[in-house]
C-alpha cells in the first residue's frame, strides 16, 4: 500500500471494511484473551490472523455512551450521552459521514442504540431481536424484518431460555445473512466501490437464550471462577451504587448473594446455569463470525478487507457481587478487540492499550481519511507501517465519573462524591484490595489523581470551538493572540498529555 501524505493509508483500491461488534461480551469468553476452557475458535482464527489488543476498554462501560463514542470518535462527557436513556449531540461529524467522502458504501445491520442514525449510512437494517430501533425519522417501530421474519416461521422472539428457535433461524444468524446479501448487492451495483459494513450483533446480552446446541455446549466445561468476596457490594462507591439499582438495599443484596461459593447451594447452582448460558450464547455468536469470516474468503474479499471485531462493554456475572455493568471492573470496562487485514497489518501479535475511540479514528485512517476533533489514535496507519501503537493507557467515563487504567495501576473517581477506588493491577489482578485510602499508596493516588482530572478538564467540544474561532478569526487582542494556538488543537492532544503522564507514573 502507498502512504498517503495526510498520513492516512491509501492504495488504488481503499480497503473494506467490516465492523463486527456484540453487545455485553466479557474477554474470559475467547480463549485468545486467556481463558483456556473458552469456545471461541472462530475469534481466535482472527487473532491469529491480526493484532489482539489484550487491554481493550470500552470508552463507557454501558450501552448507549459507548456507541455513542464508536459514532463520533468522542468522549461521552463531550457528545452528551453520559447513560443509557440520553441523548447525544447531533451537530458532531460521525465516521460515516467521513467515509461517505472517500466513495464508501455504508452498511448498518443490526443494534444501533446510539441514538439518529446518520443518513451517511446507504443502507439501515437497525433492529433488536425485541423488535424495532430504526430512528431515521419515523421512530422506533415495533416491528421488524426479524420479528416478521419470525413470524414467517411460525416463531416468536422467547423471553427466556429454552429458545425454541433453530439456530440457522436465530437473530445473530439472520444479522450475517443479511450483512452478506448487502454486501453482495453493493458489490453488484459498483464493484469498484469500498464498502463499510456494520454487523452489531444483540447476544451475548440477555436474557440469555442461546440457541439449538449452543445452549448445551458449555455443559460440563469449567467456568470461570466467580471473583466474589463477601461485604463487596457495601464497599462500593455510592455513585456505583445508584447506577447498579441497589442504593439504600444493600442488605437485600448481600442475602441474594449468601451461599454463591458453595457449590451444592441454590444460589450457586442458579448462578452456574445463566453462566454457562452466557458463555454459550458467546460461544454462538463467534460460530455466526467464523460464517462471515468464511464468506470473505469464499467471495476472494478477505484480501482487501479489515476486519475489527469488539463488544461494547463486558458484564459482571456475578464477580464482585454484581450482576450487571456500570463500573469499571475488568470483567466490565475491558473487552474484546481485535484488527486484522491480511498483507497490511501484523499477524498473530498482539499490543497493549486501545479504548473505543480508537476504532472510530483507526477506521477512517484505514480509509485515508481524518477528523482532527475527535478524541482517539488511529491504530491501523502505525501498525501497517510497522510501528508502535501510540495508546500508552486506557481512560473512560461512566456517568459522572472517570477511570485511568495504566499497567500498573486503576484510579477510578467519581466527582459528586470526591472519592475514588485505587488498584494494583500487578499486584491485585482481581481488584479485590482498594487502596485509594492507605498511605502508602499517597504518592502515586495524588499523581493518577492529577493526571485523570487533568485529563477530564482538557476534553472539550474541538468541533465548535475551532469552526467558531474560524469563522470569526478576529476579537480583541488577547483572542487575536490565541488564534493560531486554538486552531493548532487536536482532538488526541488531552489523550497524548495523559499518555506522558502514565508512563512517567508506570516508569
Amino acid at each position: 500500500m502507498a502512504r498517503a501524505r495526510d498520513g492516512g493509508v491509501m492504495s488504488r483500491k481503499k480497503p473494506n471494511i467490516l465492523l463486527i461488534t456484540t453487545d455485553t461480551q466479557r474477554c474470559d469468553t475467547l480463549r485468545c484473551m486467556g481463558n483456556p476452557h473458552a469456545i471461541s475458535p472462530n475469534l481466535d482464527r482472527l487473532a491469529g490472523e491480526g493484532i489482539l489488543f489484550e487491554q481493550g476498554h470500552t470508552s463507557s462501560p454501558v450501552c448507549s455512551p459507548a456507541r455513542c463514542c464508536l459514532l463520533t470518535g468522542l468522549h461521552a462527557p463531550v457528545h452528551g450521552c453520559i447513560e443509557n436513556g440520553t441523548d447525544r449531540h447531533e451537530y458532531f461529524p460521525t465516521f460515516p459521514d467521513l467515509l461517505k467522502e472517500q466513495g464508501y458504501t455504508n452498511i448498518m445491520v443490526g443494534k444501533t442504540h446510539f441514538g439518529d442514525i446518520p443518513d451517511s449510512f446507504d443502507v439501515v437494517h437497525s433492529m433488536t431481536p425485541k423488535g424495532g430501533e430504526d430512528r431515521r425519522g419515523s421512530g422506533k417501530e415495533k416491528d421488524n424484518l426479524y420479528t416478521r421474519h419470525l413470524k414467517q416461521h411460525g416463531y416468536k422472539q422467547p423471553k427466556a431460555h429454552p429458545n425454541p428457535i433453530p439456530e440457522e433461524l436465530y437473530f445473530e444468524s439472520f444479522l450475517v445473512d443479511l450483512t452478506i446479501e448487502e454486501i453482495e448487492r453493493a458489490k453488484e451495483q459498483d464493484g469498484e466501490a469500498p464498502f463499510f459494513a456494520y454487523l452489531s450483533m444483540y447476544a451475548p446480552h440477555g436474557p440469555h437464550v442461546p440457541p439449538g446446541k449452543w445452549a448445551t455446549i458449555y455443559d460440563g466445561v469449567p467456568l470461570p471462577e466467580i471473583n466474589y468476596t463477601e461485604g463487596e457490594v457495601e464497599r462500593l462507591p455510592e455513585h456505583l451504587r445508584r447506577l447498579i439499582g441497589v442504593l439504600g438495599d444493600e442488605a437485600a443484596e448481600t442475602e441474594a448473594l449468601r451461599g454463591i461459593h458453595e457449590a451444592d447451594s441454590e444460589v450457586r447452582r442458579d448462578a452456574d446455569e445463566r453462566r454457562r448460558l452466557y458463555y454459550g450464547y458467546a460461544a454462538y455468536c463467534d460460530a455466526q463470525v467464523g460464517r462471515i469470516l468464511d464468506y470473505l474468503d469464499a467471495s476472494g474479499l478477505r484480501d482487501n478487507t479489515l476486519v475489527i471485531f469488539s463488544s461494547d462493554h463486558g458484564h459482571e456475572l456475578y464477580d464482585h457481587g454484581v450482576n450487571n455493568k456500570h463500573n469499571y471492573y475488568d470483567s466490565s470496562w475491558r473487552i474484546p478487540l481485535i484488527m486484522s487485514l491480511p498483507g497490511t497489518l501484523p499477524q498473530g501479535e498482539t499490543r497493549e492499550f486501545a479504548i473505543w475511540n480508537d476504532i472510530t479514528v483507526s477506521i477512517l485512517g484505514a480509509a485515508g481519511t481524518k477528523c482532527d476533533t475527535m478524541q482517539g489514535f488511529d491504530l491501523f496507519t502505525p501498525l501497517a507501517a510497522g510501528e508502535p501503537s501510540p495508546r500508552r493507557c486506557a481512560v473512560g467515563t461512566l456517568y459522572k465519573s472517570a477511570a485511568l487504567a495504566t499497567r500498573r495501576w486503576k484510579l477510578e473517581y467519581y466527582f459528586e462524591q470526591g472519592e475514588g477506588r485505587l488498584y494494583d493491577r500487578l499486584h491485585d489482578p482481581k481488584e479485590q484490595r482498594d487502596v485509594y485510602r492507605h498511605p502508602e499508596f499517597a504518592a502515586v493516588r495524588g499523581e493518577l489523581v492529577e493526571s485523570l482530572l487533568s485529563w477530564r478538564s482538557d476534553i472539550a467540544d474541538l468541533h465548535s470551538l475551532l469552526a467558531g474561532s474560524a469563522r470569526h478569526g478576529g476579537g480583541g487582542p488577547v483572542a487575536t493572540r490565541i488564534l493560531d494556538h486554538t486552531l493548532a488543537m487536536k482532538g488526541t492532544d488531552a489523550e497524548q498529555r495523559l499518555n506522558v503522564k502514565a508512563m512517567k507514573i508506570d516508569g
